[in-house]
């Protein structure tokens, strides 16, 4: 609870934009072809557009995040499809099929016997 204290009084908030910068994007490069994306500081402004640079920055800054968050939502759909084949039900085979009804009927036995 004193490092949330402390995190709050200093304003340190949520290191989520940390963590997302921070954290190594893996992918497969052959299965990837890079989408070139326009720098909004390299494409032309016009002459009576007077945007602060402040705003340059920050839409630049929001299209690495967009980009980020897409990468981010694109290897989570991955590993949940890996996790998913990986802990997928195994076929049952005729043995443990035979194994299990034993079982079942051994408990069904006891359970009615007690009544």
């Amino acid at each position: 609870m004193a490092d949330v204290a402390r995190r709050v009084r200093d304003g340190g908030g949520s290191d989520l934009v940390r963590r997302l910068i921070a954290r190594p994007i893996r992918f497969d490069v052959a299965r990837h072809v890079p989408v070139p994306v326009a720098s909004p500081a390299a494409t032309p402004m016009d002459e009576d557009s007077d945007e602060p640079g402040d705003l340059v920055r920050l839409r630049a800054e929001m299209t690495v995040m967009k980009a980020v968050l897409d990468a981010e939502r694109r290897e989570t759909a991955k590993l949940r499809a890996t996790v998913r084949s990986v802990t997928g039900p195994e076929p049952v085979g005729e043995e443990a099929r035979a194994v299990r009804d034993r079982w079942a009927t051994l408990v069904d036995g006891i359970l009615n016997a007690q009544r």
